[in-house]
């Protein structure tokens, strides 16, 4: 299963009919199919990785936020990882969604409305869904969203008001989407890793050359149960300790590195695309270079996963050949994407780096603002 388009409506602050689209628009070279691009049906592309750029409350993370939500439907069939999104969210959602999956183009909308009656526990019932579908062929690359010739899915099977009808299709539950938030991470998130390092068959060569990424002196760290692990170091020595002591004893790198490229071996491994939303705040510049590059190394990404990152770290815009998988947020009256290549037309070979420093995106820090603060700090 593979997201195509996402258009929504109603969602926090964003435009009408806010869209991120996931195939490219572009010319497509031989060097783009072989390193930016997953060919996923005949003449079909997605990409790698996308990159969504802008200045701090420009929408970048409520952008983020949208896709954990589609990625909670096509992974739990309900809205369930990402239920406080909505907490304050009164007006009814729409969505309308394009993905293929085995030979067939999708087209899935839904409204997505808070159930008043849920005391504390946000919950949300699927409205007007409808499901409609079209076998795929090289011919409808060029138009994959004219849905002129899509026949509807008739659903006779009634199901909860919380259940998705994308269950009776997928059926399977399974990640097809990972979401890591910008926020710190905590000794509670080594279960979360190590479970799923069960998912991998608990894989401990995986796990003691992640480590040794982020701190030379590791050689493993098994879980005894959910609040007690062991630490092998280098040298031999073996320490058991809680969950908390590990938090303690461990850099808070070293924590934040295992957290998320558990996710990004789970990622790779399966084919579930990965959102990390500031990518700068989890890693270094030369981490974030590498784990752009793992996206867009085939022998690596076997199974079609996709990168989606925010950033304010603009040198990684120049890892991207292409900028039709780049994205502006910017918040006006409303917020809103820009297609980097739709909007703004340059070379590719030029440094979009220094577009970004030269304010063409209408990104950088209000000069006004900062010379006003300025002048209160005299």
């Amino acid at each position: 299963m593979k997201i195509l388009r996402i258009v929504a409506n109603n969602f926090k602050l964003c435009e009408k009919d806010f869209t991120i689209s996931f195939i490219p628009v572009g010319n497509k070279t031989k060097d783009d199919k072989e390193f930016e691009l997953q060919e996923i049906a005949d003449d079909l592309y997605v990409f790698n990785t996308i990159g969504i750029i802008g200045k701090n409350a420009s929408g970048k993370t409520m952008t983020v936020e949208l896709l954990s939500v589609v990625y909670d439907i096509f992974s739990n069939y309900r809205i369930n990882n990402s239920k406080n999104i909505f907490k304050f969210i009164d007006k009814t959602v729409s969505l309308d969604i394009t993905f293929f999956n085995d030979g067939i183009v999708y087209r899935y909308k839904t409204d997505l409305v808070k159930n008043v009656k849920s005391v504390g526990d946000v919950s949300i019932f699927f409205r007007n869904e409808k499901l409609y579908k079209r076998n795929y062929k090289k011919a409808h690359s060029k138009n994959i969203f004219e849905f002129e010739k899509f026949e509807e899915i008739v659903n006779d099977f009634p199901l909860p008001e919380d259940t998705s009808i994308i269950y009776l299709l997928l059926k399977n539950i399974n990640l097809k989407g990972i979401y890591c938030s910008s926020n710190d991470y905590s000794y509670i998130d080594y279960a979360n890793a190590f479970n799923i390092y069960k998912l991998l068959n608990n894989n401990v060569a995986v796990i003691s050359s992640l480590l040794k990424m982020f701190d030379e002196h590791l050689n493993n760290i098994e879980m005894l149960n959910e609040n007690k692990y062991r630490i092998t170091y280098s040298n031999g020595v073996k320490q058991n300790v809680s969950d908390k002591e590990m938090f303690e004893i461990l850099s808070s790198g070293t924590t934040k590195g295992f957290s998320l490229f558990t996710l990004v071996v789970y990622s790779l491994k399966t084919g579930a695309d990965l959102v990390i939303d500031e990518i700068e705040n989890h890693f270094h510049k030369t981490l974030v270079e590498n784990l752009v590059g793992l996206y867009k190394d085939k022998s690596v990404n076997k199974n079609n996963a996709t990168l989606i990152f925010t950033t304010h770290y603009c040198e990684i815009l120049d890892l991207f050949s292409r900028s039709d998988n780049l994205y502006i947020s910017k918040y006006e009256n409303n917020i809103k994407l820009e297609n980097m290549y739709e909007k703004y037309k340059f070379r590719n070979e030029l440094l979009k780096s220094n577009k970004f420093y030269n304010n063409e995106f209408n990104t950088n820090v209000s000069y006004d603002a900062l010379m006003n603060f300025k002048k209160e700090l005299m």
